[in-house]
């Protein structure tokens, strides 16, 4: 079984790197497609893959963003892959709390598709004053996952699916007739806000790919400046309460199909009517 890390990145220098050596501990290869990046991120791409193989520039193009630009990835390694491995959509600022390695060896050959809770962390009002104080605290000075302690869990979505020989990935976020969805979900913590310099660079680069015609990030990208971004602690659960990691259940959306979707993927499946 290999794992493919189908990783797409957009000025995320400050985070980049910890991201891709965390990725290369689990993933056999990572495909990193950078589209229009303008601070160091591709730099420190191609610096990080002439000492770690695993990790492969794929290609930089100032490109408009659309779900499938993944595609274009995938299609152009898929040869490397063979019957029952796994492929990974890998953003630029997420570290994986579950090992996917040990994860994904344990889900049965039936299934084939593996959603990820995610644990959303954010810049709140405590970082902000820890960040005026000691600004090196955070990210690219300290590593995100050591920076951020305050977060929610209140979204799930695809991370994960196996590869067969019939997928075909001709247009939107992933292929056609993914597959079976494992019960199980695997946990990944995404840092989108990290310090005043990224969040400003984040929404400027967001509200140009909107100006340029991209509706992806309209509702929570619509900000001008760093504060307006910044989240009350109390309203967050923390990493260092006894129970960290705490999933909430009741607004997560739902990641298993209906009882009759279930079946008739089994059945279409199991006899090969889909690839």
């Amino acid at each position: 079984m290999k794992i493919f890390g189908n990783c797409l990145v957009k000025n995320e220098g400050d985070m980049i790197v910890e991201t891709l050596v965390h990725a290369a501990r689990w993933c056999d290869r990572i495909f990193v497609f950078d589209n229009g990046s303008t601070d160091d991120t591709w730099a420190k791409v191609l610096e990080l893959a002439q000492r770690e193989p695993r990790v492969v520039p794929f290609k930089s193009a100032a490109v408009p963003y659309r779900d499938s630009l993944r595609m274009d990835t995938f299609n152009a390694f898929r040869h490397e892959c063979a019957d029952g491995d796994w492929w990974c959509k890998l953003d630029a600022d997420e570290l994986y709390h579950d090992d996917p390695r040990a994860f994904l060896a344990a889900v049965p050959h039936r299934h084939h598709v593996v959603w990820g809770v995610n644990f959303q962390f954010y810049f709140t009002d405590r970082d902000a004053a820890r960040w005026a104080s000691d600004s090196r605290a955070y990210p690219p000075h300290t590593p995100a996952e050591q920076a951020l302690r305050y977060y929610r869990c209140d979204y799930a979505e695809v991370r994960f699916f196996r590869y067969r020989r019939g997928l075909v990935w001709d247009h939107g976020s992933a292929p056609r007739h993914l597959g079976v969805v494992h019960p199980r979900r695997i946990r990944f913590k995404h840092y989108q806000y990290r310090s005043p310099e990224q969040i400003n660079l984040r929404l400027r680069t967001r509200q140009k790919a909107m100006a340029d015609g991209c509706g992806t990030f309209q509702g929570y990208c619509d900000e001008h400046d760093w504060r307006e971004k910044v989240v009350s602690a109390a309203t967050c659960h923390s990493m260092d309460a006894p129970d960290p990691l705490r999933i909430e259940e009741r607004i997560i959306p739902r990641h298993l199909e209906r009882p009759w979707q279930r079946a008739m993927k089994l059945a279409l499946h199991g006899t090969g009517i889909w690839p």
